[in-house]
């Protein structure tokens, strides 16, 4: 038992190194580095010859909204071509569709469900124009988004843009408060990450690229993680255009939030391990050490987080390591306490353990998913308006 009992306090210090360089010390070391070598981009107002693409798997609650949405955005009505690509919806949503078609809309029915990243493959090849912005059914921008995601093309270098997704809450709780504060933590990695200009990972609600640059995905990957990271490696440009709003309608149900979260860890590394030159430090070491830091090393926290509370307790017999076990089993506490009162108003406190132990224990499960093989294809809006 000693012998054993001798790794624990190396499994415990590993576990929490690791959490906190994904947490603290990576955010710190690319915020220093943004400032050092970050890149100036041109922003200018310019106009080109845009194609939108909405994806849609019966929305026939918001699909009507979505469209006049589209068409009300500040931008040359004729230099707008609008796409949408009904994913086998079995609901009203092509016949809705079909009735803006005397306004331009073009409907795409796929007769069979494929999935988000089967349906933009294919609405990407339809396209007109050069300049590709995808949108959700269930996301409503501002007037002047378009425009503002769009500036930035003004710069040749730029392959990619994101735009900012802003959550809407017609009830509060638990799961809405911890949302806000996750997404808040996630705009500082943004921000620092766009100035280097290889942004990992895009907010589908809101992205663009050029078309010319767009790469067919298989249907089991996640297109707004794996199509700017191969922008990246192939030597453009991905960056992050705050001004450019859409707003989509929080999660409000701890299991929508925890299945949509293992969806996606399971088709990141799903994409991830068929591109494997992404990790390939000799090519574009920058770019390596993000995904390693920002996804890679942050989808595994939970597995870190069960090695330092297992070996804390093996080792409570000393009075630091029972103080580390009761802080970690505090958290625990207090997250299933939060979820099982449903936080309310007053669990605003609660927020950063309960969304902690959500989203990593549902990260956990998506690593067991792709170990497993199991692979993710098809979509459901998992809230009214928004899809997983």
């Amino acid at each position: 038992m000693i012998m054993h009992t001798s790794y624990l306090p190396a499994i415990f210090w590993t576990c929490f190194l690791l959490t906190g360089y994904v947490y603290f010390i990576y955010p710190i070391l690319l915020t220093r580095l943004s400032r050092f070598i970050g890149r100036h981009y041109i922003r200018n107002e310019i106009v080109p010859p845009v194609s939108i693409i909405i994806s849609a798997f019966n929305e026939e609650r918001t699909i009507a909204e979505k469209i006049e949405n589209t068409l009300s955005l500040d931008y040359p009505r004729e230099l707008v071509e609008i796409i949408v690509g009904s994913d086998g919806s079995t609901d009203r949503t092509d016949e809705i569709v079909r009735s803006y078609a005397d306004k331009g809309v073009r409907l795409l029915a796929f007769p069979e469900n494929r999935g988000k990243t089967m349906v933009q493959n294919d609405c990407v090849c339809q396209a007109s124009h050069e300049i590709v912005v995808f949108m959700d059914a269930a996301s409503m921008c501002e007037k002047c988004s378009l425009k503002r995601l769009v500036a930035n093309f003004a710069d040749s270098r730029v392959g990619a843009v994101a735009g900012r997704v802003v959550f809407t809450r017609e009830s509060k709780n638990l799961t809405t408060e911890s949302q806000g504060v996750y997404w808040k933590y996630e705009q500082i990695l943004k921000q620092a990450e766009s100035s280097l200009g290889s942004l990992v990972g895009v907010d589908g609600p809101l992205y663009a690229i050029r078309k010319s640059l767009y790469t067919n995905l298989d249907q089991d990957m996640m297109s707004d993680f794996i199509s700017p990271l191969l922008v990246i490696s192939n030597g453009s440009s991905v960056v992050y255009e705050p001004g450019a709003v859409t707003y989509e309608e929080a999660t409000t149900s701890t299991g929508d939030e925890f299945n949509t979260r293992r969806r996606i860890v399971t088709r990141g590394f799903t994409g991830i391990s068929r591109y494997p030159q992404l990790l390939n430090p000799a090519r574009k070491p920058l770019l390596a050490w993000q995904i390693l830091s920002h996804k890679i090393l942050r989808w595994l926290v939970g597995f870190y987080y069960a090695g330092m509370l297992v070996s804390s307790l093996f080792l409570a017999g000393r009075r630091f390591f029972l103080l580390a076990f009761c802080g970690l089993a505090a958290v625990l506490g207090l997250s299933f306490y939060g979820m099982r009162s449903r936080g309310g108003s007053g669990g605003k406190w609660y927020a950063i353990p309960y969304y902690f132990i959500l989203v990593n224990l549902a990260a956990m499960f998506g690593v067991i998913d792709y170990l497993r093989g199991r692979r993710v294809i098809s979509w459901k809006p998992v809230r009214q308006g928004r899809k997983a």
